[in-house]
């Protein structure tokens, strides 16, 4: 019997090692890979729709010949060589801006004059950045509906803890920019960026840091303004553990600087990645040092295949808004101070016939004006808008005569209200834009932030239950009340392993046992299943007494239970119970 046992006890400290929840390694390397998997699968369950849309199956079911309305290849080639406001002023290299014609299509200015605006209610936050390369537009914005606007940005020089881009700074040393905004009692914050992994080595070098900081601490201090926004994106693993040093120095720095001034408290921000390295960031270490959590809830398109900038859900192992914010709140952010930003612009994919197979390219971003502007208000008859119910997304599609097709995903007040209502139902504090002024000479975005954050008589729903109906409603009641499930499922399986030891008491039912090897089987399946959420419970118990175990440790951690559960199982005697007479 001990023999047995003991090969039981071996299975089940191997079903620890493998099967537990701290294994987040493990989960990781396979999210990426069904990730990369269900991208491709993506686009190749796409194609038979490309290749409908597009007339390349020639025939209808009943035999007749398709009739496709094809848009002339001059409307092709003027797309094509349309001077984009997005590619123009934002570049290719990061940090570099060119010139373009503000008086084309998408250069008209936007000038609020409309007194209606209200401001924004205290419970709620709004935030924008204000992009260099947006130059003055700034002049036309309604502050009254902004909380927070920061401007975009100080960019750090990683060999010299200096600004490596001090020109594009005018805007904010050489203008009103900062006492403007402050006048409509909206704070005011510099962002302090600093992005790629080889940027990132700035972190490994402690003593540019103060540097960085006194330097940064005057421009924020001669303007008199409120703050900054620490903006550090592709933040690599091993790095964690510096930027919370980072950001808790910069904090004392500035909180000393301040009030040497005799300021109130400088307001500190921190951006948040969609999904990209978004476990490199301690989010409960760095809660004592900010302010306001921003996540970045765009950029989840990958290149090769068409998809949304910002999708309210996914398809199954692909990121979306859902999945970030649940997964920010389950680290246990702060939901009062953090908002959920989203995109004032869209992307165009190409699709086109490559020998006998189809090819789709990201061919560029495109701002919400000049979508409205060069595409929605043309003269383009023979195109379609449709909304993808998952994604909560516009996909705009002009088909051409050589058999491509151009596709633009974007936002717009329907679509982002929808995404408002979801951070607004997961209890975030309000909502961020990226980018202030890629909506010139439009208005109803801003009516949707209105009519959304300054009045009590707003209703929220949840988004994702009205597209998917009771099932979501469902499941959202079990997670909102998942502590009461937890502790119902706990006290089920105590019952069930007080059961499974009486049951081993009886010599009856360890002869059953040793006879059969389907009944063996049973129990080591028994062994799996109760040891399972014994560890996924050690493992939440330890991170809700506030305890960080790194994730290389982790797998450690759950080999060591299960070493534990062998040497206790080991220690089981039976000699006192009942035997066979």
């Amino acid at each position: 019997m001990n023999k047995i046992l003991k090969y039981i006890v071996i299975l089940i400290s191997c079903a620890a090692f493998f099967m537990t929840n701290s294994c987040d390694r493990l989960k990781k390397v396979d999210s990426t890979i069904r990730k990369a998997f269900g991208q491709v699968n993506r686009f190749e369950r796409q194609k038979k729709l490309y290749s409908k849309r597009l007339g390349l199956d020639k025939k209808e079911k009943g035999g007749s010949e398709k009739t496709v309305q094809y848009n002339p290849i001059q409307q092709k080639n003027i797309i094509n060589k349309y001077g984009y406001l997005f590619e123009s002023i934002n570049g290719i290299n990061p940090g570099r801006i060119k010139s373009y014609n503000a008086q084309d299509s998408v250069g008209n200015i936007f000038i609020i004059d409309n007194p209606k605006f209200k401001g924004i209610k205290s419970e709620n936050e709004v935030f924008g950045w204000h992009p260099y390369w947006m130059g003055s537009k700034w002049e036309n914005y309604p502050f009254e509906l902004l909380s927070t606007i920061s401007y975009f940005s100080y960019k750090v020089d990683p060999a010299s803890g200096l600004c490596q881009n001090p020109e594009q700074l005018k805007g904010w040393t050489n203008s009103d920019f900062v006492a403007k905004a402050k006048a409509k009692n909206t704070r005011v914050l510099l962002t302090v960026s600093c992005h790629g992994n080889s940027k990132n080595d700035f972190l490994d070098n402690k003593a540019l840091w103060s540097t960085l900081f006194k330097d940064v601490s005057t421009l924020v201090l001669s303007k008199d303004a409120d703050g900054i926004d620490i903006n550090f994106e592709n933040l690599p693993s091993g790095k964690s553990e510096d930027f919370v040093n980072f950001v808790q120095q910069f904090r004392s720095q500035l909180d000393l600087d301040f009030e040497n001034q005799k300021k109130k408290r400088p307001f500190i921000s921190v951006t948040l990645p969609a999904s990209y390295d978004k476990e490199h960031f301690d989010i409960r270490k760095l809660d004592s040092y900010v302010d306001l959590f921003v996540i970045m809830g765009y950029d989840y398109n990958d290149k090769n295949s068409p998809g949304a900038v910002s999708p309210l859900q996914a398809g199954k192992n692909e990121n979306s808004l859902n999945t970030t914010v649940d997964f920010y709140i389950e680290r246990g952010i702060n939901k009062e101070k953090t908002v959920l930003a989203l995109p004032y612009y869209g992307i165009m994919w190409d699709v086109s016939k490559e020998g006998n197979s189809l090819k789709a390219k990201l061919e560029r971003k495109l701002t919400y004006s000049e979508i409205n502007n060069f595409f929605l208000k043309d003269t383009i008859n023979k195109t379609s808008v449709v909304i993808d119910q998952t994604s909560m997304t516009n996909i705009f599609s002009i088909i051409f005569e050589d058999n491509s097709l151009k596709e633009i995903y974007y936002d717009d007040a329907y679509t982002l209200s929808k995404k408002y209502n979801l951070a607004m139902y997961k209890g975030l504090k309000g909502i961020g834009v990226w980018a202030l002024g890629y909506d010139d000479g439009y208005t109803e975005l801003w009516d949707l932030i209105e009519a959304d954050f300054a009045t009590n008589q707003r209703v929220i729903k949840d988004p994702i239950a009205e597209v998917n109906g009771f099932s979501i409603n469902f499941a959202k009641k079990i997670v909102q009340n998942k502590d009461i499930f937890i502790a119902i499922i706990i006290y089920f399986l105590l019952a069930l392993v007080t059961a499974f030891i009486i049951l081993l008491s009886d010599w009856r039912v360890r002869d059953s046992v040793i006879k059969s090897r389907v009944n063996q089987l049973i129990v080591v399946f028994l062994g799996f299943v109760l040891l399972i959420p014994t560890v996924a419970f050690l493992n939440e118990l330890i991170y809700k007494l506030g305890w960080q175990v790194k994730a290389e440790w982790e797998i450690f951690v759950a080999f060591f239970v299960g070493i534990l559960v062998f040497y206790l199982g080991t220690k089981i005697q039976f000699g006192n119970f009942k035997e066979k007479p």
